[in-house]
């Protein structure tokens, strides 16, 4: 039976809150802002599955950070620290955090020269990242270890290539080179630098796209919301 919206919000409020790891007496603020699109709503949804993937498959200890302040961010633009965020950390790796609604600064960009004014074509957004402890701003293409998009319509071949000019700004092709992950998404990418890029949608046709992705690193996934 598919989800109400209002049990869909409940459903992704329970799956992050239990990365909050502080408890109390008081209920702990929802993370998701009242009024929420569908689009929006994926994005948290496919956040759940993201999270619990580095949590469970890869290890990672995932710790939500300032979730008693406001909730997640629900538009693009830089890393802004007054925003929960989650913090991934594990024995012998760096510390990683994953923030919603990030735009990167493009391999274009830095390719023309640094510094250089941001244009409006200088900064792409995803809808999740994975990015080095302590990222401030825009992250530089090369500070994306994975970027998430979601889909919560109809694929298509626009939505196709849009990704794919998505994976040109974040790296070159090149032989297979290690991620920052053991397995999950991936444990090798053909790209320089090494990120990872996932595309997640509702819609099964999705999976009739994945070939030209999968020639460039980019993992398509049909995830449903019940």
């Amino acid at each position: 039976m598919a989800l109400s919206l209002q049990d869909a919000k409940d459903h992704i409020d329970r799956v992050l809150g239990q990365y909050r790891g502080v408890t109390g007496s008081a209920p702990a603020p929802g993370l998701l802002p009242a009024a929420i699109t569908s689009g929006k709503l994926y994005e948290a949804w496919v956040l759940c599955e993201v999270l619990d993937r580095l949590h469970n498959t890869e290890g990672y200890h995932v710790r939500l950070k300032n979730s008693a302040k406001v909730v997640l961010k629900t538009s693009g633009g830089p890393i802004n620290r007054a925003y929960p965020y989650f913090e991934l950390t594990r024995a012998s790796r760096p510390p990683l955090e994953v923030w919603t609604d990030v735009q990167f600064r493009s391999l274009s960009h830095n390719g023309r020269g640094s510094p250089l004014p941001l244009q409006k074509g200088d900064h792409h957004e995803l809808d999740v990242v994975v990015v080095p402890a302590a990222t401030n701003g825009r992250p530089t293409h090369s500070e994306v270890i994975l970027g998430v998009e979601c889909k919560n319509t109809g694929y298509t071949k626009d939505l196709l290539r849009s990704v794919l000019g998505v994976r040109r700004e974040l790296s070159l092709l090149t032989d297979p080179k290690a991620t920052r992950f053991s397995t999950w998404p991936r444990a090798l990418v053909p790209a320089d630098p090494p990120s990872c890029l996932s595309v997640y949608s509702t819609d099964p046709a999705i999976a009739a796209y994945s070939s030209p992705g999968a020639f460039f690193g980019i993992d398509f996934v049909h995830l449903p919301m019940p």
